[in-house]
């Protein structure tokens, strides 16, 4: 099965964590989760987020924001010593996604990735999802008192759905990353888990373009991530004893499984796609075989219906063995998504 490639955007808030989230889910994986590694292919980049996590160990530092010059990273994700994908990911700041197309380079590249994303984060801080959750979680957030930006967001997003779904193509994966989780129990007064299970009840009215009414073609997961318990949510600098990753991991685990389950859709279809055919050259060559000498006159074309067969034959192994080993690394993934909720077509499937 090829080695798959995976084009991964982030969006989120000027101040959302994004950013963070990136660095900390590098240096958790870069370490090994549950046999899952994940390595940059630039040894420059690896050793540079190496040393951004270092800084933020030794005094507390933060990752700076990223600039208008979007940053680009490319990943391969392993489980042990098999390489699962490959991750083409790139971070933009925070108002790419909200400002005019005149006002900076990066809002029109921005348009131009999202229109090819297999995979989507939007990062929402949890300072703002529990202020939200203390005001009984309503729908219909106002647009221009949401410091979140979540219709300006699902609008860029909802694009991007609409144009693929109208041309047939496979749709991206979104992940809801709720960063600083350690603020929805602080700020809501709530049990983490509690202020969690409140936020996923009530996730349609949150994000309705993802997880309501209508929501036809999405798959949604909404994942928790702290890099530290370190309360204010706006902060350059953080106690660096209270470091405490959770949940870095599961999205690029979301992203993979989605993908794969997007290809084994494609996968089913190609393989009624090669049985018709298949179908259709063994009658071909039943009919070359029939009437009076026709094997002595219709020698050529009969071979090149042999030929014909022979390839979909080979098409159709090679497609069937993908599937499975698909179907194998999906039942892999699913066993670590336990407990993460996700929505398809706007019904909530886990919890």
């Amino acid at each position: 099965m090829t080695v798959p490639k995976l084009t991964l955007t982030m969006l989120g808030a000027s101040g959302s964590g994004k950013t963070a989230y990136l660095h900390g889910m590098y240096n958790r994986l870069s370490m090994g989760v549950q046999g899952y590694y994940l390595y940059a292919t630039d040894p420059d980049l690896d050793l540079d987020l190496a040393e951004d996590w270092a800084r933020l160990r030794r005094t507390g530092a933060m990752p700076k924001a990223t600039s208008e010059r979007p940053i680009g990273y490319e990943f391969v994700f392993r489980r042990g010593m098999r390489d699962l994908m490959t991750i083409d990911c790139v971070d933009f700041r925070g108002n790419a996604a909200l400002d005019r197309r005149s006002a900076a380079e990066d809002v029109a590249l921005l348009e131009d990735r999202l229109s090819v994303s297999d995979s989507i984060i939007l990062a929402l801080d949890s300072e703002h999802v529990a202020e939200w959750v203390r005001h009984g979680a309503p729908g219909g957030l106002d647009r221009d008192d949401d410091p979140m930006e979540i219709s300006r967001f699902s609008r860029a997003i909802s694009r991007v759905f609409s144009n693929r779904l109208a041309e047939g193509e496979p749709v991206p994966g979104v992940t809801v990353l709720l960063t600083k989780a350690d603020l929805l129990a602080e700020r809501t007064g709530m049990r983490a888990a509690e202020a969690l299970q409140t936020v996923g009840r009530n996730f349609p009215k949150l994000v309705p373009v993802l997880a309501g009414d209508g929501a036809d073609g999405v798959t949604v997961a909404l994942c928790a991530v702290q890099l530290g318990n370190f309360g204010a949510a706006a902060q350059a600098t953080v106690d660096a004893s209270r470091i405490a990753p959770k949940n870095l991991h599961l999205p690029v685990i979301f992203s993979l499984r989605h993908y794969l389950s997007e290809g084994i859709v494609r996968n089913r279809q190609e393989m009624g796609r090669l049985s018709a055919s298949l179908d259709a050259s063994r009658g071909e060559l039943a009919a070359l075989s029939q009437g009076f000498l026709g094997g002595f006159f219709k020698g050529a074309e009969k071979t090149n219906a042999r030929q014909q067969i022979d390839r979909l034959v080979s098409s159709s192994s090679a497609t069937a063995a993908d599937l499975q080993k698909a179907q194998e690394r999906c039942r892999e993934l699913d066993d670590e998504l336990r407990g993460i909720a996700i929505y398809r077509d706007g019904r909530l499937l886990t919890d």
